[in-house]
């Protein structure tokens, strides 16, 4: 899952997002995302599917993979609200960025 992010904090803001087994994107949550600063209309050009989960083996938990994961993910490194660990695909949160991105969702 290094193209989006698997940590446990986007698990939890998967949940938040989404209320469905598999992930939709809604006429309001292309209106968020764009708020948040994601072109979707590129993503929509790409041959990747828009939304989809992703189930991580280790805690059997999903999260959000696909053209919105990546850019998802993205735009919160671009942020600074997380960072890549070096060496490896674990993405860290700050407690800032956290709080930030919840408080983006709430």
């Amino acid at each position: 899952c290094s193209a989006h992010s698997a940590t446990d904090r986007s698990k939890f803001h998967l949940n938040l997002l989404f209320k469905i087994s598999e992930p939709l994107l809604t006429p309001k949550g292309t209106a968020f995302v764009g708020n948040f600063g994601i072109d979707i209309t590129s993503l929509v050009k790409t041959k990747r599917p828009m939304c989809k989960s992703c189930l991580d083996w280790s805690s059997r938990r999903s999260h959000l993979a696909g053209a919105l994961g990546s850019a998802m993910l993205t735009r919160v490194l671009d942020l600074g609200w997380a960072k890549r660990k070096d060496g490896s695909r674990i993405v860290e949160f700050s407690d800032a960025g956290e709080r930030e991105f919840i408080r983006l969702l709430v």
